[in-house]
């Protein structure tokens, strides 16, 4: 029956895409070289089943087929226990056959620092590479590896769509290794389950959300208890302060049953909306949407992180402006008397207004409730009260 599955295979033209899984190395095998003179394939993933031995010989096959130059695989997924640093060297020339058309791939098993280090030299002629999923290996010894991994995203024509980095045993030096190049060159970075990253290596990743070449959109580092503590908090709310392009950062131990006490999600808060000036409100962060895991009942933002949230997702063009309005009563004029186009700028003061007076009609949808909340709760009345009192500060303190 197995033959006869094979020779099937062998002579359909018309496949894209395979999945191979729990079969025997031999089988697994022969279904590879079936697929060898398949020009249209474009997805090819294996998944070596537990339950049978790491055979060295089993991946000649998958080598045959990357080396042949028939395929131009398009995603390549290779999970399983015998997924190591040995198999990684065997493929690597491979990848260098393939990684012209390469836009998916996938390992995940027990590579190592050397099997870092062959994956990315067989990487290092990429130039459709979106996603890179190297979850559930073991990276706790590969800031080598790791240090590589940030040059080859630089070096990409390309900036990555998503890094998953998730479960390989991340410590601080290995964040450091790579954080810079992943920042500036990748849009989505998980590295949820790195229980040894601390403090100290979240203070890098938060020198690097401060870059303004930063370009992470999504950050997940759930199941990371560091990234809840106090310290750690306060490491990523001073990353969060001048990031512009983080959309999503996930947060939380679902099953760690912690909790984040009330008083660490200051620096967040201040993060998201600084009231110490006018200008440091224009200059927090209107970026980020979402903070918390909708699974993680134990930790819910507090009301007003929650409502700034939603007014990023929900009024980005107003955000700066609401904020401005709900927590400065009195917009100071004096500063801007000290500028060199003095008089020149009350059009630009009155032109502000005028826009910002959309914020009192605005409002936003809170998350598990049906009801709407005002975004800045002032009448047409009180709005005017305001603009009035800036301009006559303004004209007064003219010479």
């Amino acid at each position: 029956q197995i033959n006869a599955f094979v020779k099937g295979i062998a002579r359909n033209h018309s496949i894209r895409k395979i999945d191979i899984g729990y079969m025997s190395d031999d089988t697994r095998a022969a279904v590879v070289r079936a697929v060898g003179n398949y020009s249209q394939l474009e997805s090819l993933t294996i998944t070596c089943h537990n339950d049978f031995d790491p055979n060295p010989n089993s991946h000649s096959a998958v080598v045959g087929l990357f080396e042949s130059g028939v395929c131009q695989l398009r995603e390549l997924m290779l999970f399983g226990n015998d997924i190591d640093d040995d198999a990684v060297a065997t493929f690597a020339n491979g990848f260098k056959c393939i990684a012209a058309s390469l836009e998916v791939l996938v390992l995940s098993g027990s590579i190592g620092n050397d099997g870092l280090l062959a994956v990315l030299a067989g990487l290092s002629n990429s130039t459709s590479l979106r996603t890179l999923h190297l979850a559930s290996n073991d990276f706790s010894s590969a800031a080598e590896g790791l240090s590589l991994l940030s040059a080859l995203l630089q070096s990409l024509p390309k900036t990555l769509e998503h890094l998953n980095l998730r479960r390989c045993r991340i410590n601080d030096e290995g964040l450091q290794a790579f954080i810079q190049g992943s920042a500036i060159h990748c849009r989505e970075l998980d590295l949820e389950g790195n229980e040894s990253i601390t403090a100290t290596g979240l203070s890098h990743l938060s020198n690097s959300l401060q870059s303004d070449s930063c370009c992470i959109e999504r950050l997940d580092l759930f199941d990371i208890p560091s990234a809840i503590g106090d310290d750690g908090m306060k490491a990523l709310a001073r990353g969060l302060a001048h990031n512009t392009s983080l959309k999503s950062l996930h947060l939380g131990c679902l099953f760690n049953n912690a909790t984040i006490p009330p008083a660490q999600w200051v620096a967040f808060s201040t993060a998201l909306c600084d009231p110490s000036s006018v200008n440091s409100t224009f200059l927090s962060n209107h970026t980020v949407q979402r903070i918390m895991d909708e699974d993680d009942t134990d930790n819910v933002c507090p009301e007003d992180i929650d409502l700034y949230l939603r007014l990023s997702e929900q009024h980005p063009k107003y955000a700066a402006s609401c904020k401005i309005l709900m927590k400065h009563q009195h917009l100071h004029m004096q500063p801007f008397l000290q500028w060199k186009w003095g008089l020149k700028f009350l059009p630009v003061a009155v032109t502000w207004f005028e826009q910002a007076k959309t914020c009192t009609t605005l409002n936003v949808q809170l998350p598990l409730e049906e009801r709407r909340v005002v975004v800045v709760e002032e009448s047409d009345l009180e709005f005017e009260s305001r603009v009035l009192s800036a301009m006559y500060e303004f004209v007064r303190g003219m010479p």
